[in-house]
Formats: C-alpha cells, structure tokens, sequence
C-alpha cells in the first residue's frame, strides 16, 4: 500500500523538494525534504541573507555620502582657485596703507618729496638726513608705507635715505599693475637722483621691492635686500599653496637673471622676520657672492650700518 503524499505548489516549493510525505519519509524515497529535515540550517540561510542585504545597503549608501562630500569639496575648491584667481592682482600687488603713527614719528626729521610720472600720477616721498650725503633709495615691500622704513631706521650717518610710495599705496593715486610696476620703479631712481643730483649709491628693497633694487641695479650700487622676493608667482604660490598652483598664476614679474648675476658681488641679503626665513634662505642661496646678515633682535639702524660696510670690502 503506498503511502498518500502531499505535493506543495510550485511556488512555494522553494527548494524543489516535492513530492513531500505527510507523515515522514518512507525508507524507499532517498530524497529528503531540506525544509523539514533541517529547520535549522534553513534559518541560519535566511539570517545570512538578510545581513548581507544590510551590509550592501550601508555600503552604497555609505559610497553615496562620501561621493556627495568630494563634490562638495570639489566644488569649494574651485571656487576658492576662480576667487583666487579674479584677484590675482590684488594679491600681486598689494595696496600699503597710510601709517599714521610711522608718519607722525618722521616729523620734524625728514622732509616731503613728490616724484611726478610720465603719465601725470604724483608719487609722495621722504628724504632723510643731509640731502649731500650719498643717496640710499628704499623700494619698500608692496603694501608698507614707506615711512615706517624711516620710523625705524631713524637715521644712517653718512647717508640720505630717500623712500617713495608706490602707485595707489599710502595715498598715493592710480592702481599698481604689473605693466606699471617695473617703469614706476625706473622713475622712482631718476626722482632720487634729483635730490642731490647724484643717482643712488645704495639700493635697498624689501620683500618685493627686492625686485625692483636688483633691475635698477647697474654697475656700481651697493644693494641690500631685506627678506628679498625674486619672483611674484613663486611668493603667491608659497602663500596659498595646493589652492593655488603655480600654473595657474598670469604674473610675471620678477628679477632680471642678468642683473642677479651682475649684482651679487654688491649685494648684502638681510634676514629680517622669521616668518620669511625659508624664503629668504631660498632666495639667498640663488646668489652666489652675495653676504648673508642676520638681524637677530639688533636695530635695523645698525644692522644697515653694518651691511653698507660690508659691502664695501
């Protein structure tokens, strides 16, 4: 007598197993029911597929978050390299603003100067000390006003010190550019050799006015460069680094290679400010005969005294 079985339908027979005995397995039917035969494993499966369904769910939404996260910074970052750049020049070239408190110390000591360029803009200046003695022309760092330089120098026996403002810096007109910059600079040495009559016998610039000692060097000046700045797109790329890279910078002005090389037999550098001591020992290293001066808390006073003698031997 054969033994009544149940067949499932073929929709919830999951595993394929039917015909399925209602009251056990005979001992002829070598096929075993994986759902009845083992309740357990079937639960453990089941447990299995449900964890992985949570842990693919977590991945891809965990990839979603991180992927939103990048465009955001993406898009932050372009947006800081466009502002960056709309205000490259700004940057370049930076306006000083007037010092008051330097202005009012240089009272009664040095004397107001005017240097009227080719296209009419009037650059206001100082000159200190007897205007006899040789000149000694400031090219102060872009957004100093050039009276501090004189606040804190106070006075060099022996020497005329003679400062200008830039175009557009301490309230001075016009806008400063790279096509103005170098030609004002020009100017600027032929105004100072009016003073006397006498061009320049030493040059001195700071920072980026470094640039602009070194090009109007010719033969014979003294040239001292306090933490000296050789090229403006390597100095703006030190300042913002990776969100700004190099090739990305349109400005070109820098000191002439002809005039480094011919000036560095004349020329003292001056570490001044610790900030700048990676530049300026950059900076240095680029000229071969040039005499390496650390202020190291003197006053810059005597720190020039010491330099202008140096570099006469």
């Amino acid at each position: 007598m054969k033994k009544e079985v149940i067949r499932l339908p073929i929709f919830l027979d999951i595993f394929k197993e039917h015909p399925i005995p209602s009251f056990g397995l005979s001992s002829g039917n070598r096929r075993k029911s994986f759902f009845f035969a083992n309740p357990i494993q079937f639960s453990k499966f089941g447990a299995m597929n449900s964890s992985l369904q949570k842990i693919g769910r977590f991945l891809k939404n965990t990839a979603f978050r991180l992927l939103r996260i990048a465009g955001i910074l993406i898009v932050i970052y372009i947006s800081m390299v466009f502002y960056l750049a709309l205000t490259e020049r700004r940057n370049a070239f930076p306006r000083a603003i007037y010092h008051k408190e330097a202005n009012e110390a240089i009272q009664g000591k040095a004397k107001a100067l005017t240097c009227i360029l080719e296209d009419g803009t009037v650059l206001n200046g100082f000159t200190l000390g007897n205007e006899n003695d040789p000149v000694m022309l400031y090219f102060p760092e872009a957004d100093e006003d050039a009276a501090q330089f004189l606040a804190q120098v106070d006075s060099l026996p022996g020497t005329n010190i003679v400062a200008f403002n830039y175009r557009g810096s301490a309230q001075n007109k016009g806008t400063p550019s790279e096509d103005t910059f170098e030609n004002d600079a020009k100017q600027i040495t032929e105004c100072a050799a009016q003073v006397n009559g006498h061009a320049p016998q030493t040059l001195v610039g700071r920072g980026m006015g470094a640039i602009s000692a070194i090009n109007q060097h010719t033969n014979h000046e003294q040239i001292i460069l306090i933490d000296p700045i050789f090229d403006i797109a390597d100095a703006i790329h030190q300042k913002y680094g990776f969100l700004y890279p190099k090739f990305l910078i349109r400005t070109n002005f820098k000191v002439s290679t002809d005039k480094l090389k011919k000036a560095q037999n004349n020329t003292t550098v001056l570490f001044d400010k610790k900030q700048f001591e990676e530049r300026t020992k950059a900076e240095y290293s680029k000229l071969e005969g040039a005499k390496f001066f650390v202020r190291n808390g003197e006053s810059l006073q005597k720190v020039l005294i010491l330099s202008q003698k140096r570099n006469l031997f």
